[in-house]
């Protein structure tokens, strides 16, 4: 294998880790999807239904 290789595996490697670390962040804070949160989830009416309405 020659260093361009390497490189690049590496790059594409610390992408990768870097965006699975953001959303293991992102989840362990309440931020994104659709789990327990559910901020500005668009259906958020589907996870929580609203109890006041008959």
């Amino acid at each position: 294998m020659n260093a361009p290789t390497i490189l690049i595996g590496a790059l594409v490697a610390i992408v990768f880790v870097a965006i699975v670390a953001r959303g293991i962040y992102n989840r362990k804070h309440g931020k994104g999807g659709c789990s327990c949160g559910c901020g500005d989830c668009p259906s958020k009416g589907m996870c929580h239904p609203d109890k006041k309405k008959p």
